[in-house]
């Protein structure tokens, strides 16, 4: 039934089928990567008013010394009763 199939045909046909996915594949990351951001991702116009392009949003948060965390009180684990 399928004595046309030999190995070299099925080889080949392997091929085109990884060829053809990764040209797809390829578009595919082409178009999301170049289409423009919907309006709800897309960062504001002014700079909010911040002077010297200072953003709060963007700097590291500060840190008590000691790694105590916020409240300054150090962790203590719960011992099994």
């Amino acid at each position: 039934m399928f004595e046309f199939m030999t190995r070299e045909v099925f080889d080949a046909l392997i091929i085109a089928v990884i060829v053809i996915g990764g040209a797809l594949a390829a578009v595919r990351l082409y178009r999301d990567f170049t289409r423009p951001l919907p309006r709800s991702m897309m960062p504001p116009d002014d700079a909010g008013g911040l002077e010297d392009g200072y953003n709060d949003d963007t700097q590291p948060n500060p840190t008590t010394p000691g790694g105590t965390g916020k409240s300054g009180k150090k962790r203590r684990r719960k011992s099994k009763s």
